[in-house]
């Protein structure tokens, strides 16, 4: 007794196996291309960014900390009244200020970098897998076991 199969594949079958294997191949893939290693050479403000934060984000910035300083001594008294001036001070006041002493056309992780490159004779400086360290402050008290 013979039983005859059909081998015979249509081509809407054929059609949704090659889709699904190339959708299971760029999953795979993503991982992979999100390993991207960070070309040093390239690291930092570029002139183009340096121009448009000397044109337009310095003087925002100026603006926001003169109107944030300003409405924190407008809003001073409810402040006092709510126990919460240090909050008010900190956002209203500090970190406009501090954010105009951004390194130019730095970014925040990049001006980051930059101060830690500073030299602070307390720090000890390890350096791990670039950009990677680790600091260890010495007037803390810091036991390291091999």
């Amino acid at each position: 007794m013979t039983v005859k199969t059909k081998n015979h594949r249509s081509v809407k079958q054929k059609f949704c196996t090659v889709a699904a294997s190339l959708g299971l191949m760029a999953v795979c893939m993503q991982p992979a291309l999100a390993a991207i290693e960070i070309d040093e050479t390239d690291f930092g403000p570029s002139y183009d960014t340096m121009v448009v934060d000397t044109v337009v984000g310095k003087p925002l910035q100026l603006v926001n900390a003169v109107a944030g300083t300003a409405a924190y001594v407008v809003s001073l008294p409810f402040s006092i009244i709510g126990g919460n001036t240090d909050q008010a001070q900190q956002k209203m006041v500090i970190e406009p200020w501090s954010a105009m002493g951004r390194c130019l056309g730095c970014t925040v992780a990049e001006d980051n970098y930059y101060k830690s490159q500073a030299v602070d004779d307390n720090i000890v400086r390890i350096v791990v897998d670039q950009p990677s360290e680790i600091l260890i402050n010495t007037d803390d008290y810091v036991v390291v076991t091999p």
